[in-house]
């Protein structure tokens, strides 16, 4: 079966706007946005749907504080270009010539 750019722009696309809107519903329900965009753009329909079953968070609670050090941020960085380039690789693999 051959790549169909059109279908993976749409995909892609899809779970991108995915990730917005659980971020968005994570926030209404008392819990990180940031968090939750993070982990959908992983999960994708499966953080929705715990997002969904899940009840609020605790709306007096002190908020967690999320920090990340330049050395762990380039770390993420690191992981998220080796992953895309691993993408790119299998695809142009896959790809007949």
């Amino acid at each position: 079966m051959p790549f169909d750019s059109s279908q993976y722009v749409t995909s892609g696309t899809f779970w991108f706007t995915l990730s917005l809107l659980n971020a968005g519903l994570a926030q209404s329900k008392k819990r990180s946005g940031l968090n939750w965009w993070l982990i959908s753009l992983i999960a994708g329909p499966i953080a929705t749907l715990l997002l969904v079953v899940w009840p609020p968070g605790d709306a007096t609670a002190e908020p967690v504080r999320w920090e990340l050090t330049y050395r762990q941020l380039a770390w993420i960085l690191a992981a998220v270009v080796l992953v895309i380039l691993g993408v790119l690789l299998v695809m142009r693999l896959t790809t007949s010539p």
